[in-house]
C-alpha cells in the first residue's frame, strides 16, 4: 500500500546512464510501460557523497514517518534502490510508469528530456548506456507487508549533457575497428575513384 504523502524532489549529480530507457518505456513485466535507467556515480567524488548522506538522511524520515503512520510499530524496512558495482561504482535505479494514477483516472507520463544546455529535446535520440546524465526525480514513500517501509526513486526528468546514442550490435567499437586517418562522412574530401572499374557494380566473371 503507498503511503500518501508529498514526495520530496532531488537532482542527481552526473553520473554515467546504463540501459537507458528514456525514449521508449519497456514493456517487458508491464504491458503499460516503465521508463528506466541505472546511473553509475563515483563514491569518492564529494558532490556524490553529499548526495547519498542526502539520500539516507531523507530515507531515514520516511521510514520513521511510515512507522508513525502505521501506529507507531517498528517494521521491516526496504532496501535503498543502489548497489555497489564490480568496479566500485554506486548505482541508482531510477523508474517512472508510463502511465500514473489509477483505473478511475489514469494519465499516460513520460520523463521530461533536456540537453546539456538547458533546452527541452522535442525529438530524442537513442540514448545509450555512457551517455552523461544528471536524473532529477522523487523519493517516494512506500510499504508492503513483503518488502516492508522504504523510499522509490521516481523519475521526473534527465539532463543528458554528453550523449552516446544506441547502436544495434554496438555499434563501431564493438565490429574491432579503429579510428584511422581516410575517407569519412563528415568530410568534403572527394573519394577517390579507378576510371577503368568507376561504372562497375557487378561481377566481373
Amino acid at each position: 500500500m503507498q503511503v500518501k504523502k508529498k514526495a520530496q524532489r532531488v537532482t542527481s549529480p552526473l553520473g554515467v546512464a546504463v540501459y537507458p530507457k528514456l525514449v521508449k518505456p519497456d514493456t517487458k513485466f508491464d504491458a503499460n510501460g516503465v521508463y528506466s535507467v541505472d546511473l553509475d556515480l563515483d563514491p569518492n567524488d564529494k558532490e556524490v557523497k553529499a548526495f547519498v548522506a542526502s539520500i539516507k538522511k531523507a530515507a531515514d524520515v520516511a521510514y520513521a514517518e511510515t512507522c508513525e503512520q502505521r501506529g507507531g510499530k517498528k517494521l521491516k524496512r526496504a532496501d535503498l534502490s543502489i548497489r555497489e558495482t564490480e568496479d566500485g561504482m554506486l548505482r541508482f535505479k531510477f523508474k517512472l510508469k508510463a502511465k500514473g494514477g489509477s483505473d478511475d483516472k489514469s494519465w499516460d507520463q513520460k520523463p521530461a528530456l533536456f540537453d546539456a544546455k538547458g533546452n527541452p529535446i522535442a525529438n530524442p535520440p537513442s540514448i545509450g548506456s555512457g551517455s552523461k546524465i544528471r536524473v532529477a526525480f522523487e523519493l517516494v514513500p512506500y510499504f508492503t507487508a513483503m518488502v516492508g517501509a522504504g523510499v522509490t526513486f521516481r523519475m521526473r526528468a534527465v539532463q543528458i549533457c554528453e550523449l552516446r546514442e544506441y547502436t544495434p550490435d554496438g555499434g563501431f567499437d564493438a565490429f574491432g575497428f579503429k579510428a584511422t586517418d581516410g575517407y569519412s562522412t563528415a568530410s568534403d574530401t572527394p573519394v577517390a575513384q579507378d576510371d577503368a572499374t568507376e561504372e562497375s557494380d557487378g561481377d566481373d566473371f
